[in-house]
């Protein structure tokens, strides 16, 4: 068998037994990437036997892992991060990411190369830097998984994972610099300009660069206007602003220094460019596509590095038993340094007070969470296997050395953080229900039992069903229902404060999903549906800011005035140049408002929430979006009185809303097998021409 075939005989099979761990998981209440890192185990001895010996075929090499896996990974995270909450928290992002991380590495390079001296280890300084700065770099793959499935906070979670995305470019840009002077050697001051200035130069670059690719990108978005175009752009943009940055470091060089930039760090910004901003160029239709096809390029992508990861430590040219002192010390100082770069980061940053403070409780998963993953192996990878240094005594090489330090670190999270992490967020209480959400959580159960008693209401008009067990499942839901009445009649003095900021977060989502839906049929502009988008998004970090100001009776009145028509909704349209824009702006805001008013009412008929409060509280923002409607639709009339053309775009407007639901009707049919592909192809041929004529 050839060598090839066994490489793809070798990813086949570890594909399928990714599956089989994820089906396991769950069952054996184990994270994921350590059900993985077992699988990896496991395969080590199945492997010995001829018939299965071609497993180990398809390894971890660094190619595979910088230059094919990290740009998945950083792309998929990135794009799908709100970039208007990463703002809300840069402070706390940027301090864990630099200052956090440095502190982190050199924590580490100073405790570990005395405590590996204490033990009869001795291991160069810089070694220890080299290590300690590969290490520091954290992975929220398998945390972010864990804090999905436990219910932690989306603020913690969003700081956990744009930590774990820039300290990856702090990370890559120390180590480099650090290796660099491993290989080249330390001389002094110079050495230490040098290294600064590398350092720098790598964050500055790869953020410039980010731009430029994100830019750029978003633009052959908007061009692309086919699925399988976009698909591959977001594709190419991953790996091409990657790869690309790499070459500049490697080949270009400004009044002879050479240009050092961050690929890393390009990646996340031109991610995050294309997740904000280049995502309104993408059809309607393909980004939910895109999301499932990154996440599935990244399930791919981790089952395989972590699978790896266990073949990878049972093959170590150094063994275990000859380190185990020197893994264990290094293990408790990457502990303790963990916790030394938490702590006081996020203690000054609450003392200055900046950002939202971050609680205490926070910081203690923040210190224990912190995993490790695929970075650190590649940066072990792209150690140069004749790496050495006047000093080092050991039996086997650096890389080697560092290589079985890092899987020992990666397995300790793994297999002792990651286990441990439910134990925690229970311990200190962090998946407890906080804010507005025992208020949301008391009125979605009372409206998910109203909506069960309707539904079982509506099936004793079918005769096929079982009266008798028909009336069990009403008394048994009935009874649910009557509970959920009075827990949520048990409000407290803040009761109404805290339902109208509900029904408010309520409306906003009512709003964003009527303007998807308008932008998706061509009734809104790019420009209106990211500037509408936007307004609603700061209304809602407005609503969940303002929370603690609702809980205190003396700052009831001050709060209450965010709710006020004129401070939401705001008709500004002074960047939309345009009439018909300004013409379809207006019109969505109206459309948004009548959408609201419509499903709220048809809630506020709900029995459970026929509260005197609750009454109060539906009338007051019911009134608020009926006066906006009427402003919205008054502005749509001014438009047209003075734009007699807007008609003709109006009449535009709707036949491609209707050319849209024909299509949609021809899809239908051929699905159901109603008509043939071709009878479709002949029908959708005559709708286009009939279009174009109508043009």
């Amino acid at each position: 068998m050839s060598s090839t075939v066994q490489i793809i005989l070798s990813l086949i099979t570890l594909l399928f037994l990714s599956i089989f761990a994820h089906i396991a998981a769950p069952r054996l209440r184990l994270p994921y990437s350590v059900v993985l890192v077992l699988v990896g185990f496991l395969l080590i001895p199945l492997s010995q036997l001829p018939l299965f010996s071609y497993i180990t075929s398809f390894q971890l090499t660094s190619e595979l892992l910088f230059f094919i896996f990290l740009p998945i990974l950083i792309f998929e995270s990135a794009f799908n991060m709100n970039i208007r909450r990463i703002g809300e928290n840069i402070f706390a992002i940027s301090a864990l990411a630099i200052v956090g991380l440095l502190l982190s590495a050199f924590f580490i390079a100073f405790a570990g190369y005395w405590g590996l001296r204490a033990i009869g280890f001795e291991v160069p300084f810089i070694v220890v830097l080299l290590f300690g700065a590969l290490i520091s770099a954290t992975d929220p793959v398998a945390i972010l998984a864990l804090f999905k499935d436990f219910g932690a906070p989306r603020r913690l979670a969003l700081i956990f994972e744009g930590e774990s995305l820039f300290n990856d470019a702090t990370a890559l840009a120390l180590f480099l610099v650090v290796l660099e002077s491993v290989s080249a050697g330390f001389h002094g001051a110079g050495s230490l300009f040098h290294g600064l200035f590398i350092f720098f130069s790598m964050l500055l670059g790869g953020t410039v660069f980010g731009f430029l690719m994100g830019w750029l990108f978003s633009r052959l978005l908007e061009f692309a206007r086919h699925e399988h175009l976009q698909i591959t752009l977001t594709m190419l943009a991953a790996h091409a602003t990657f790869l690309l940055s790499e070459f500049i470091s490697n080949s270009l060089t400004l009044w002879g220094e050479p240009v050092h930039i961050s690929s890393i760090l390009a990646t996340v910004i031109t991610s995050l460019i294309i997740g904000s901003y280049g995502r309104f160029k993408i059809l309607p239709g393909v980004q939910e596509y895109i999301g499932r096809f990154w996440g599935y390029a990244a399930f791919v992508a981790n089952s395989l590095v972590f699978i790896l990861l266990g073949l990878m430590f049972t093959t170590l040219p150094v063994s275990v038993l000859d380190i185990l002192p020197a893994l264990a010390v290094i293990i408790l100082v990457v502990v303790v340094a963990r916790a030394f770069s938490v702590y006081p980061v996020i203690g000054l940053l609450n003392a200055v007070r900046l950002e939202l403070p971050i609680p205490r409780s926070w910081q203690h998963l923040m210190a224990w969470g912190s995993l490790r993953g695929a970075l650190a192996v590649t940066m072990v990878l792209l150690i140069p296997d004749t790496l050495s240094h006047p000093d080092w005594q050991q039996p086997y090489s650096i890389k080697e050395f560092i290589l079985a330090l890092t899987i020992g670190c990666i397995y300790f999270t793994l297999f002792i953080k990651a286990t441990t992490i439910n134990g925690a967020i229970r311990r200190f209480r962090i998946n407890e229900l906080q804010g507005l959400e025992p208020m949301e959580y008391r009125e979605g159960k009372l409206y998910v039992y109203a909506q069960t008693l309707l539904r079982l209401a509506a099936l004793h008009e079918q005769p096929q069903v079982d009266k008798t067990a028909l009336r069990a499942l009403q008394d048994k839901y009935g009874a649910l229902y009557r509970l959920a009445y009075r827990e949520l009649a048990s409000g407290g003095r803040d009761f109404a404060a805290m339902f109208g900021r509900v029904l408010r977060i309520h409306a906003i989502g009512i709003e964003k999903r009527t303007l998807k839906e308008l932008f998706a049929m061509g009734e809104l502009s790019e420009t209106g549906y990211r500037r509408i988008l936007g307004k609603l998004e700061r209304q809602l970090g407005y609503l969940e800011r303002g929370l603690p100001g609702l809980l205190a009776a003396g700052k009831l009145q001050g709060t209450r005035r965010w709710l006020r028509p004129r401070q939401f909704f705001r008709l500004s349209t002074d960047r939309l140049d345009d009439p018909a824009d300004k013409h379809l702006y207006y019109r969505a805001m109206a459309m948004c408002a009548q959408q609201v008013i419509a499903l709220l009412s048809r809630l506020a008929e709900h029995e459970g929430l026929k509260l005197l409060e609750a009454d109060k509280s539906f009338d007051e923002l019911l009134g608020q979006y009926r006066g906006f409607r009427e402003e919205a639709l008054a502005k749509v009339k001014e438009m047209q009185l003075h734009h007699p053309a807007l008609a003709e775009r109006q009449i535009e407007i709707l036949e491609q809303e209707l050319f849209l639901s024909q299509s949609l009707a021809l899809e239908e049919l051929e699905s159901s097998e109603v008509i043939t592909p071709a009878v479709k192809t002949v029908l959708y041929g005559e709708l286009k021409q009939q279009r174009a004529g109508q043009r």
